[in-house]
Formats: C-alpha cells, structure tokens, sequence
C-alpha cells in the first residue's frame, strides 16, 4: 500500500511517521484505510446533482488532505441508452466527523471530497417526459493510491429530511417539519410541482428542481421556519392528467386541511401555495373557489381562467413570473400567467410590473425584485408580475423557476402575506 502522507490521525502512537489514535483499534499499527464511500447530493437551481463524496476510514483523519491524490469516476446507467463513465472534479478534501459537508473540517472517520457541479456528468437524474433517477447507488468509485472503493449509499441534503406518505390510496406526499419550539407557530408551504415530476415515486416533486427545497433549506429556515408539504401528482396526458384533474385537486385540498388539522403548531393564517408549469395551472383552477385557506400564492410559468381570476381574485396576493420567450406555456397565450394579470389590471386591481434576466447575478435579481415589493407596497397592489426577457432564462426557456426559488426576496414578500 502506498504511503498516504497526507492523512494524520489523533495524537497517539507514532506509527511509520502516522499518528494514530491509541483508542482506534481498526487503524492501530498502521495507516487509516478507505473502507467505503457515500454519495452526496444536492438539489441545485438547475436539477438534482451528485456535488461530493463522503469517503470512510477504519481510522481519525485529521487535516492536511491532498486532493490530487483522489480519483474519482462515475459510471451513469440508464434503460434507454448506453452508460455513461468518465470522472468527477475535486475541488476541495477536508476530514469530517460525519458524511456530510462542512464549512470547516473536523477531525473524524471521513474525508469530504467536494465535486464540481458544472461537470458533465454530475447530473443525478434526467428527463424522458417525466424526470428520472440515475441508481446511484455503486454508482461512483473513489481511487487512492493502490486503494479503490464503491459507494454504496446516497445522502440526499435537504431532501432526506421530509417524511414520505401516502394520502388516501393515490396521493403521494413529503412533509417536511421545522425545528418546533413550544407555543410558536408557523407557516405551511404547498407546492404544486411541474408535469415532469409526476408519478408515484414520492421523490422526484421535491428533487427534481427547488420548488419545495428552496423553503426547507437551512438558510431559508432560519429567516422563515415553516412545514412544507409536497404532494405528488400521477402521470397523465397534459391538459388532462395531472393537477389539471378536479378529483387530484380535490385530494390536494383534503390533504392540506388534514395537515392543519394534525399539526397545531401550523398558523391557519400563513397557508402559501406556489406552483411551477403544470403546478401553476393546478394552483390557478384551486384559487377561485378556495383561496380562503391561502394567504398567498407564488406561481410560475403557468395558465387558468381569466374569468375566474378577474371575478374572485382581485384583492389575492399573488406574485407571477413568466419567460418573454417560453416554449411550453406561450407567455401571451389565452389564460396565460400575463394574460391573467392583465385581465386583473383592465379591471381596475393595480398590478407591479417589474422585468429582469433570468441570468443576472443573484444578488441584481434580488434587488429588482426588493424594488418591485416597494413599488407594490406603495401602490397597494396585491399583484407582481416579473418577465424575464426573450434568451435570459438559464437552461431553456420554459425554466423560469430556476432563478425564482432562489430568489430571497420573492419568497420574503410570500412569507409577508397573511390572512385577517
């Protein structure tokens, strides 16, 4: 075996120039060996990616890691079509006490090796009409020196911290609970995600994109603790299938007032519901007769009755973002997100316009939309509307949840809406 000289382990017993941990029984008399490695993964603006590695060893590895001494590659297996191998980027290695990543190192069994998400396959999953998963598990195999090892698990960040149900026989959901102090409540977030995420799996409507994730996620905990509920929608036709379905919705419903009804700790006056493509859609056709049980609504890319949205919407907060340029879901078509909102303005309900790239840098995205909040606050408008211009939505063109979701100042004014 070749000498690692970059892993020190605790202070103890010199051992060829390695110190080893005098309690570490598995490493005692030699170097720490790899013994197994987890996959980690991250649901990033763009899609479900594998962003490190968490490899293991039978001994304390404490600092000084050398990340040119690892190779990583990954072999991406799928029904329709030939495998994919090829390596991963490493661009950080530190030691860690768990298999996760960490702002700082710590000494532990682990060593952390952070991929970069811009390689070509660090995709976890990938679209044939709906989305789908890559087996990751043995997926990956990490060299060191004369040493290979597989891994054999997957930690999914973020995602790993719903709880997964089945509502009635057909409904599929994930719950994710925050940290619950005694006597406070808190917000339920419900999201209606895209046709691409339909099916049974209980896994792709919270991994395929950041509809649900961006509210679970540590940061944006901290700023607004919430429960989020994310239901899943069967595979159908589009136009027929899905949320467009009455009895699917009606199950949403269902699902949402026997979530209130069990947790307590939910305040009934910060109920939000955000929806993506086939999601904006379902959220467009549950607002006029039910939005009594929501406070506000963030909706993307979609369409409904303008009818409906001019006749009981008027004086709903709702917050709509629409590509100039969208493929899928015409932003001019008839029912259309704009068409809606400029239905509503034609009768007499004030509506912010505000217009961005979708590319911009996060930070100018987030103080266009800061600027639309003052503007709609000093106007009292209930109604934002955001286009993002012909070519500046990232990916393709019908993807303008990628930049929304990360956007802290668009789902802050959602968590502003409450009702009396």
């Amino acid at each position: 075996m070749e000498r690692r000289t970059m892993l020190g382990v605790g202070l103890g017993t010199v051992v060829a120039g390695i110190v080893v941990d005098p309690g570490d029984a598995a490493a005692h008399g030699r170097e720490p060996r790899a013994i197994g490695a987890t996959v980690l993964t991250r649901v990033t603006p763009v899609g479900y990616k594998v962003t490190g590695l968490a490899v293991k060893y039978d001994g304390v590895v404490r600092g000084g890691i050398d990340a040119s001494e690892f190779e990583v590659t990954v072999t991406l297996t799928r029904p329709d079509a030939a495998p994919q191998t090829g390596g991963r980027t490493i661009v950080d290695a530190y030691p860690n006490d768990a298999p996760e990543f960490a702002k700082r190192g710590r000494p532990g069994r682990y060593v952390i090796l952070e991929l970069d998400e811009d390689d070509a396959l660090a995709a976890g999953a990938y679209n044939q009409t709906f989305t789908r998963f890559y087996d990751l598990a043995g997926a990956y195999q990490v060299r060191q020196g004369n040493d290979t090892v597989t891994n054999a698990g997957v930690r999914n960040a973020i995602v790993d911290d719903y709880a997964a149900a089945t509502f009635g026989e057909t409904l599929p959901y994930r719950l994710f609970t925050p940290e619950v102090r005694r006597g406070r409540r808190y917000p339920l977030v419900v999201t209606l995600h895209g046709f691409g995420e339909s099916g049974t799996d209980n896994f792709a409507q919270i991994a395929g994109n950041q509809i649900s994730v961006a509210f679970a996620d540590p940061a944006r905990q901290e700023r607004h603790p919430a429960f989020v509920l994310s239901p899943q929608a069967p595979q159908g036709i589009p136009g027929i299938g899905g949320w467009w379905r009455s009895d699917v919705r009606a199950a949403v419903l269902e699902l949402v007032r026997t979530t209130l009804a069990k947790n307590r700790a939910i305040d009934p006056h910060r109920v939000y519901l955000t929806g993506l493509s086939m999601g904006s859609y379902g959220s467009w056709a549950l607002l006029p007769e039910h939005k009594a049980l929501f406070a506000g609504a963030l909706l993307v890319c979609g369409a409904g009755s303008e009818t409906a949205a001019v006749d009981t919407l008027g004086d709903f907060p709702i917050w709509a973002v629409h590509s100039a340029d969208d493929a899928v879901v015409a932003y001019d078509a008839p029912g259309s997100d704009y068409r809606i909102f400029k239905a509503l303005e034609a009768a007499g309900h004030p509506v912010t316009w505000s217009e961005w790239a979708g590319t911009a840098p996060e930070r100018a995205q987030e103080a266009y939309a800061v600027d639309a909040c003052r503007r709609a606050a000093k106007s009292g408008s209930k109604h934002i509307f955001t286009t993002f211009p012909a070519g500046t939505t990232p990916l393709f063109s019908h993807g303008s949840w990628i930049p929304t979701y990360p956007n802290d100042a668009i789902l802050d004014w959602l968590f502003a809406q409450r009702t009396p």
